[in-house]
């Protein structure tokens, strides 16, 4: 009981973090600023802008926010020199939640050094130009809702009255089918009686009749139904096509759009009832039927297709759900038959990006500046052989095939992380390498990356030009930039419990060896003035602000962080004359 009311405890104090955004102001009644309304002055989040240039977009951001009238897309005024519409959405970013809007906007805003400020549950931002037109978000979402739910009724309204019309002309139709049946029927007794004289001869002939009709129904047999000549299902391209072609060309006007129950209404002459015609393939078109008022195409639930009429041919076209392979699938019904063709390509594993970038420093922090600005990069998808040799392997397992040997410098393709081995591609082939003797080019050190332009220059060629070593990156931070305040709180980028404030100092160790054989690298280093005293370091172990990054079979990577800048050390094994390879 007491482990169940702590979760509950915890749960709770976790949801009371999140702050909620309930409306959104744009006020010009002295200065233009945009209103933030929070639902509570407690747990404010931190907050970002960013200004592009390119798309005329201004883009701000709240930590683990929500917003009172849910994420989407709100329209405010095309024409405004400010705030012409806002897009809301949710993006998780390295396990931190960010509520992001994004602001399409006039002349008048050019920038993301926007003035801020908090007026207790109040956030503003606040802008240099004047003469805006003043909104609230909500009450024109409110508006805009309210029109849509008009035109929807309306446009209800109009689809039952052509409903209506439709089925009211069948009825006319179908009496006057009854009428001429009977004038039919009544000729047929005239003819009847004048032909009894020559009863015997019309025995005869109608007994030929019959036994023509009798042949001729025989071949008529067909295998779709009454009055249709082809249906053909065409699934590939990322789209699904359904075309029928009946007896008679068909005309848009006696097609109608999908009802509530999803049927497609097609008021043609036909049997008046029929077997329902089961589709064997895709996922658009359940089945096809007749009844009295004329051809039902039934749709598959939540079906919403495009309907056209082409060469008197009915089409319906959506993207396919069903099927995620290369190729085609082709089946087409006609009246001798059906057949199916198959054309599909076996899936193949395609690597997904976030669960590359959940394997990339787990427990790295992003980069944080004095003048608190972060970057949202993806990571290089490049790696780089740093082994002076290694295999590239079949499969996952030193035990198995050695495709081929890759030296230093090599370029491969990223594709997963298994284990104690990398997922890659070289060429047109795909393989796996031990993970330790490969790295992305943000991790080599200024050794390596020299050894690299050496190699590169060997082979004749330019692909380390203009790349610069991992202490050198943060010289890149300060352009395209995004900027947040934190109101005064703390920095959501560093550890709760603090930067690391004792531990192994690297300004007075040096490295003496690496482990390599083991699965999981060890490094040894010893104290500069004492050699007596030593310490061994593995991939993510604390040192004095900042932890073990990576350990290749010729270096360690540190990442260190003071006053709130990260930055990247490393440190190489030394040669035999004692100096650094």
């Amino acid at each position: 009981m007491k482990c169940k009311f702590l979760l509950m405890l915890l749960s709770s104090a976790v949801a009371l973090q999140a702050a909620l955004i309930k409306d959104v102001r744009f006020d010009c009644s002295k200065n233009c600023q945009m209103v933030f309304q929070f639902a509570s002055d407690k747990n404010l989040p931190t907050f970002f802008q960013k200004y592009d240039n390119a798309s005329k977009t201004l883009t701000v951001g709240f930590s683990e926010s929500d917003f009172a009238l849910g994420t989407g897309n709100y329209d405010v005024d095309q024409s405004s020199p400010f705030v012409r519409s806002m897009s809301v959405s949710k993006e998780l970013y390295r396990g931190m939640n960010f509520l992001m809007i994004r602001m399409p906007v006039g002349a008048s805003i050019t920038t993301d050094k926007n003035a801020i400020a908090l007026d207790k549950s109040r956030f503003l931002l606040k802008f240099s130009g004047k003469n805006g037109n003043s909104w609230t978000l909500s009450k024109l979402f409110a508006s805009k809702k309210a029109a849509a739910e008009k035109a929807a009724r309306e446009e209800e309204k109009r689809l039952a009255a052509e409903r209506k019309a439709a089925e009211k002309q069948a009825a006319l139709d179908r009496k006057a089918a009854e009428k001429q049946a009977a004038l039919d029927r009544k000729a047929a007794r005239e003819e009847e009686k004048r032909m009894a004289a020559e009863r015997k001869a019309a025995e005869k002939a109608a007994r030929e009749n019959i036994a023509q009709a009798a042949a001729a129904q025989a071949v008529a047999a067909s295998a779709l139904l009454q009055g249709l000549k082809d249906m053909t299902v065409l699934i590939g391209s990322g789209m699904e096509q359904f075309r029928l072609v009946a007896n008679s060309p068909l005309s848009i006007e006696k097609i109608s759009a999908p009802n509530a129950s999803f049927v497609i209404k097609i008021s043609i002459a036909g049997p008046e009832r029929s077997p329902v015609f089961k589709i064997g393939a895709g996922s658009l078109v359940k089945s096809v039927f007749w009844d009295m008022d004329g051809l039902n195409i039934q749709l598959s639930a939540g079906a919403n297709p495009a309907i056209l009429v082409q060469e008197g041919a009915l089409i319906l076209q959506t993207a396919e759900n069903a099927v995620r392979r290369d190729g085609f699938v082709f089946w087409s019904a006609r009246p001798n038959g059906i057949y199916v063709r198959d054309w599909m390509k076996s899936p193949d594993a395609v690597p997904d990006f976030s669960e590359f970038v959940k394997t990339y420093e787990k427990d790295s922090k992003k980069v944080v500046a004095s003048t608190q600005t972060f970057h949202l990069r993806p990571v290089v998808r490049e790696l780089i052989v740093v082994a002076d040799e290694t295999e590239f392997y079949a499969a996952p397992s030193e035990k198995a095939q050695v495709m081929q040997r890759v030296v230093f410098g090599d370029r491969l393709v990223n594709m997963d992380l298994n284990g104690l081995y990398r997922k890659v591609q070289i060429g047109n082939k795909i393989g796996y390498v031990n993970r330790r003797a490969v790295s992305f080019s943000d991790e080599l050190s200024a050794v390596q990356m020299e050894r690299l332009k050496k190699v590169d220059q060997e082979r004749g060629d330019m692909l380390t030009q203009g790349m610069k070593p991992a202490g050198s990156a943060l010289d890149e931070l300060y352009e395209d930039r995004v900027t947040y305040s934190s109101f005064g709180r703390r920095d959501p980028f560093v550890e709760i419990k603090g930067l690391v404030e004792e531990g192994i100092n690297i300004d007075q160790v040096e490295l003496v060896g690496i482990i390599w054989e083991a699965e999981e690298p060890v490094a040894i280093l010893v104290e500069t003035k004492n050699p007596g005293v030593s310490y061994t370091l593995k991939e993510g172990d604390k040192i004095m602000n900042g932890k073990v990054l990576k350990i290749t079979q010729t270096d360690v990577l540190f990442l260190i962080q003071e006053f709130g800048v990260s930055r990247r050390y490393s440190m190489g094994l030394p040669d035999k004359f004692g100096g650094q390879k």
